[in-house]
């Protein structure tokens, strides 16, 4: 019995763990999809190690759920402080509609592709919006459905920053 959860066909995780969010694994890239910027062009971002960013993803049209999260997003970038800087937020959908002026817009061609690529990579179906936790190399760590508290969201990325935390 044991080794049809260690071998498959189930996504076995332990009961508990640290983490608030929903863990992707496999790792999801978002840089295989291809995103690019407001302005069309591939999505280049100056990071470093022990960065990371909050990404509303979005089915395009901002809800006022997905407006909420946008919201969320700011606030925990100021509420974690000090390390504020080592935080980003933006948006992330299939058009280049800008929602909010001050929050970086990033574009999806298939994002069908990449939902099915997260919905494959945890044990629930990815709901619009969403929020995903990225680490600096673009690799999806975290999702929070439309429902999740930002608090969670707050309490799991406070760890991984100081995991991650420039020595």
């Amino acid at each position: 019995v044991a080794a049809l959860f260690v071998l498959g066909p189930f996504k076995w995780q332990p009961e508990s763990t640290v983490n608030e969010g929903e863990l992707v694994s496999p790792v999801v890239e978002l840089g295989s999809f291809k995103p690019t910027d407001s302005n069309g062009r591939p999505l280049q971002i100056n990071t470093v190690p022990g960065d990371w960013f909050l990404v509303v993803l979005h089915d395009g049209t901002c809800s006022s759920a997905c407006g909420r999260l946008v919201e969320d997003a700011s606030q925990i970038r100021v509420a974690i402080g000090r390390d504020r800087d080592r935080v980003n937020v933006a948006t992330l959908g299939s058009d280049d509609l800008t929602l909010i002026a001050e929050t970086p817009h990033w574009i999806l061609s298939d994002p069908i592709r990449f939902l099915n690529a997260l919905n494959a990579s945890t044990h629930s179906n990815v709901i619009l919006p969403t929020l995903l936790t990225l680490d600096h190399r673009l690799r999806v760590a975290l999702i929070y459905g439309p429902n999740h508290e930002a608090q969670a969201a707050l309490n799991d990325l406070k760890r991984l920053l100081k995991a991650s935390a420039p020595p």
